[in-house]
């Protein structure tokens, strides 16, 4: 979570930005974040934009080869009529009429591909897909003018405020963004102080520059006719012992050159054009073109091994020089999926690794595919999936949000930390020059030294205030993650929760007879909020909401599940583009790519628990495909119980949720012990 720390909260208190401004910049940093779970990270958000996009392409694909065949594009078509339909508030704020036409296409063409069936004419579907696409610049550019009323506070509906921040996090991505650079740039934005609706919109969306990308590929030392395949490329050969005098002769290449030694053998330097937003992204443009571009030479000769380095060089428009590495995330331990070899889902787990590897988006996304396959999904049953998927998202935003409550709570104290050092530093500036001004004859120094007095005076008195602020904030916050912990026990150095029932229970709206122990949580964490503000703060808001109403709660369960089912359609529709139409490209396919790995990971994750269970319980391990259905019914059960006349949230218990227990459903059951939950 890039933006808990005290840089962010200095440049948000310099911007004195109000509760939803600052919760609308952290969600879509946290929406960009790689490490954001699925249903909070921009490819799984809902999104009617991406809705679209899918369903011109799949249009756009059958018009041109017939693929998707009838059934499937109907189901993708179906799934973009869902989302625009889902939407159709926040483009109420702009957008209204374009999404009506877009709707409206899709609806004529789902109503002939199911008349028409199998021979739903390929003319007709081209068309259509001409008609969507027309439709997509205009509302994109209706998104981007949802920042302003986002920004100055005319969106009072917090659920059509997140809706709308999803689309514009969705948006930002799309047209392309480096996470880092744009934390940069907001960074910057805010710390001069009042910060308008326009600047946002431009940070967020900056004019493409051109950059010159720098990349290395070892394994040769010439790419013989690369112009062709990449217009306008420049590259220089490197190798061992080579003489100064071959080397580049620009400075940022020789930098280059000393940043990517040693290397063995041979290598080339290749300079590529790109248009991009910053440099980051033009990195990531570059070095997918020249990866593509390197499959004509590895077909071209099969005894060569071409590898790209990792590293990589941006020269920018303002003569500015960056240099980077593309980073793998590692960890200090690494831990198996069980502590045993489950043989179940061996092949999924390894063609979910290499999914991972694979540098083509779609070629991933197909391997992810497969990876689902091996567990007995069935193109035709991408539902019973979607459906869990949903209950274990519910598991996993409660716990992010008790994770970023805590860490919302330490960048507080850490920000009141740092303001005090950089009190000291102030005050050791000015008493520093009052005593050289002392000790110094010259005129001007006995002149400055009253200046210097009075101002080391009033840094002291600075210094003495923000040492009290720090001191009542570290006491408060103390206090209050102790009270949060006394009921809300973790694990672990990540702090994992023992329970996230314990978790629930705080943020349900409280009942009478419940422990002493409970009703301090529940204040202790009303009080970090607020003292945190921001995404935390508003996202403990939104779920204390959705607990409280059962039916929001139900509402939001059946958007995941339908989000989900959206992706494993567009995912099968892929995998079937790749392989009949042999493209490796596609609208939003890195999304998709992110997407597609995340939801394997997520059916590992649960399969494996509820595997793990039945062999402590040395019970018949239940098959994937079984499990995909138990709790596909299990979501139609709690969404059926949830909108019961006088339901209550009180009675889920999300530790069971996706497990094979059928305890997720307690009857009128309220805890009045001191001790907290615990997980079996």
């Amino acid at each position: 979570m890039r933006y808990l720390n005290p840089e962010w909260l200095q440049a948000s208190t310099s911007a004195a930005m109000h509760a939803e401004q600052r919760g609308l910049l952290e969600r879509v940093l946290s929406a960009l974040d790689g490490s954001s779970h699925l249903g909070q990270n921009v490819a799984t958000l809902p999104s009617a934009l991406v809705a679209l996009i899918r369903a011109q392409a799949a249009l756009e694909s059958h018009g041109s080869v017939g693929q998707p065949r009838w059934q499937l594009l109907g189901r993708v078509v179906d799934a973009a009529i869902s989302s625009t339909r889902q939407a159709a508030r926040a483009y109420r704020l702009g957008g209204r009429a374009d999404l009506a036409l877009a709707d409206a296409e899709m609806v004529a063409i789902a109503s002939l591909i199911s008349q028409r069936r199998d021979s739903t004419p390929q003319s007709q579907t081209r068309q259509a897909a001409i008609q969507l696409d027309r439709l997509l610049v205009p509302l994109s550019e209706a998104i981007k003018g949802w920042v302003k009323p986002l920004w100055t506070g005319a969106v009072s509906d917090r659920y059509l405020a997140e809706q709308m921040a999803a689309e514009i996090g969705v948006l930002v991505a799309l047209e392309g963004r480096d996470t880092t650079a744009l934390y940069t740039d907001l960074v910057n934005l805010i710390s001069c102080g009042a910060v308008s609706a326009d600047a946002v919109k431009s940070a967020l969306w900056p004019p493409n520059r051109s950059h010159r990308v720098t990349l290395a590929v070892h394994g040769t030392r010439e790419l013989r006719g690369l112009a062709t395949f990449l217009p306008g490329s420049q590259q220089w050969g490197l190798w061992v012992g080579q003489e100064e005098d071959k080397l580049p002769t620009r400075a940022p290449l020789r930098k280059f050159v000393r940043f990517v030694d040693p290397f063995e053998g041979s290598a080339v330097l290749v300079s590529i054009r790109i248009e991009a937003a910053d440099p980051g992204t033009a990195a990531r443009i570059a070095r997918r073109e020249l990866s593509e571009a390197l499959d004509h030479y590895a077909a071209g000769d099969r005894l060569i091994d071409l590898q790209l380095a990792p590293t990589w060089s941006v020269e920018s428009p303002s003569d500015r020089h960056a240099m980077g590495t593309v980073r793998s995330p590692g960890r200090r331990t690494a831990y198996p999926l069980t502590g045993y070899m489950p043989d179940s889902l061996r092949a999924a787990m390894r063609a979910a690794n290499l999914a991972r590897h694979v540098d083509a988006p779609m070629a991933s996304a197909a391997l992810s595919w497969s990876a689902l396959e091996t567990t007995g999904l069935a193109a035709n049953k991408v539902e019973r999936l979607a459906r869990a998927c949903a209950l274990q998202t519910l598991r996993r935003h409660l716990a992010s949000t008790h994770a970023v409550l805590r860490s919302a709570a330490r960048a507080r104290l850490d920000h009141q930390r740092h303001a005090v050092e950089m009190e000291k530093v102030q005050l050791k500036k000015h008493e520093t020059a009052a005593h050289f001004c002392a000790r110094s004859d010259s005129l001007n120094a006995k002149a400055a030294l009253s200046t210097h007095v009075e101002l080391a005076a009033t840094a002291r008195a600075r210094l003495e205030r923000v040492e009290m602020d720090l001191q009542d904030t570290e006491t408060a916050i103390t206090s209050d993650m102790a009270a949060l912990g006394a009921y809300v026990t973790t694990e672990g150095s990540k702090e994992h929760l023992k329970s996230v029932d314990a978790w629930l229970d705080v943020l349900l709206p409280a009942q009478s007879g419940i422990s002493s122990c409970l009703q301090a949580a529940k204040d202790a964490v009303t009080d970090l909020a607020t003292r945190c503000e921001g995404l935390a703060a508003e996202t403990l808001s939104l779920w204390r909401s959705r607990l409280a109403a059962p039916k929001d709660l139900a509402n939001w369960l059946e958007i995941q599940a339908g989000t989900y089912r959206s992706v494993l359609e567009w995912l099968y529709a892929t995998r079937n583009m790749v392989i009949h139409k042999g493209h490796f490209t596609a609208p939003s396919d890195e999304l998709t790519a992110f997407a597609a790995r995340g939801v394997v990971d997520m059916a590992l994750e649960f399969l494996s628990n509820w595997h793990t269970v039945e062999r402590a319980r040395a019970g018949r391990e239940t098959p994937a495909a079984e499990v995909y259905q138990r709790l596909g019914d299990r979501l139609t059960d709690v969404i059926t119980e949830l909108r019961r006349p006088g339901a209550a949230c009180h009675s889920l218990r999300v530790d069971y949720l996706t497990g094979p227990d059928s305890t997720w459903w307690t009857t009128g059951s309220v805890r009045t012990s001191a001790e907290p939950p615990t997980t079996s």
